[in-house]
């Protein structure tokens, strides 16, 4: 068969077609880990000086090496969300037994005991007044919406479980795979960067530079948190509300979330100042919360902490973080400057490409 355009097609449109059909699948197989695997990238580039060492310390045992620092990792993210979850566990009971005693004291263990509370027993003749409906049909409807909220409550205690289990076993997929990139990353990226057609030192320049990028995210996405955490803690002292380690660890766990982050504590904060009548502590913790811990942290100290330790400048930071976390969530935090940064480099390597045939012809 002769060598022509027309004999090259039919192979060449079959490759193309089974590269397809491949990928296509390959991407339908690994979607439900996708997650997982980015956030195990994510963390075997942050610790890759940790691991530097490992593997220096034991050069013929990758296998210890590595099981050693996944192992690590995955108790550094244990322990804290462990003690943060018995300490929310023993406030709930806490509450519980508070209301329970409070209850216990007064004598009511019934819906129609209400009625002996003069402030519940005003409050029903007024709703009896302007709706006309008596006592009784009032403590019904009462009792209606009692079984839907505690209906509505089991639902979701059931989605509360399901999210926490799938949370796990995505916790577990990741340490598993972490182990695999540390005991083999190099292998795998070595493969990746043959793929990209550049010149040796270019691409070893361009992946070094990929991957400080990531580490800087990684640790100054991290330091924002431990600031808006200490910040908020010491707000929430300053309005003498109680616990304010424990508020300050969430507020600085929360601040990772795309939607709501820090506020979702320090403003159910000031909302109990308001209602203990301490309205100056209320206003204090409210702009407080929204000025320093929240608007400060996430459009200021973020941005400089982020591309201090990189190349990157602060607009390409700014709209690579909040962009990806618009976009994919928490794990946008990295993914989103990270692709900003990689089309930055693509056009630099596309300009240089071009550049040599435009000088050229201008000459």
């Amino acid at each position: 068969m002769s060598d022509t355009p027309a004999s090259r097609l039919y192979p060449t449109a079959v490759f193309a077609l089974v590269a397809f059909a491949v990928a296509s699948l390959t991407v339908r197989i690994l979607a439900p880990f996708g997650a997982a695997i980015a956030w195990a990238i994510v963390l075997a580039v942050a610790f890759a000086a940790p691991w530097r060492f490992l593997e220096g310390r034991l050069p013929r045992r990758r296998n210890l090496a590595a099981a050693i620092l996944t192992t690590g990792i995955g108790l550094l993210v244990l322990l804290p969300a462990g003690f943060l979850l018995g300490v929310l566990v023993n406030e709930a009971i806490g509450v519980f037994g508070r209301a329970s005693a409070a209850l216990a004291a007064r004598n009511l263990s019934e819906l129609e005991d209400l009625l002996r509370i003069p402030a519940v027993a005003n409050a029903l003749v007024w709703v009896e007044s302007r709706t006309g409906l008596t006592q009784s049909e009032l403590l019904a409807k009462a009792g209606e919406l009692a079984a839907g909220v505690s209906g509505l409550l089991a639902r979701f205690s059931g989605g509360v479980v399901k999210g926490l289990f799938d949370a796990v076993v995505s916790f577990l997929v990741t340490l598993f795979v972490l182990f695999f990139l540390f005991r083999d990353g190099r292998a795998m990226a070595r493969a990746a960067l043959d793929l990209v057609p550049l010149e040796e030192t270019r691409r070893v320049a361009v992946f070094a530079s990929l991957r400080a990028m990531l580490q800087s995210i990684f640790r100054g996405s991290l330091l924002c948190a431990l600031i808006q955490g200490a910040t908020g803690g010491i707000g929430w002292a300053i309005a003498g509300l109680p616990s304010p380690v424990l508020a300050g660890a969430a507020m600085a766990v929360l601040s990772l979330l795309p939607v709501g982050g820090t506020a979702l504590v320090w403003g159910p904060g000031a909302v109990a100042c308001w209602l203990q009548g301490r309205h100056g502590m209320a206003v204090f913790l409210a702009i407080w919360g929204l000025v320093v811990v929240s608007t400060l942290a996430d459009n200021v100290l973020k941005p400089i902490l982020i591309g201090g330790g990189t190349q990157l400048s602060t607009l390409v930071v700014f709209l690579g973080v909040f962009g990806g976390l618009a976009a994919f969530g928490i794990l946008g935090l990295f993914i989103g400057p990270m692709v900003l940064a990689f089309a930055l480099t693509l056009l630099e390597i596309l300009r240089e490409a071009v550049r040599p045939r435009a000088e050229p012809a201008a000459a």
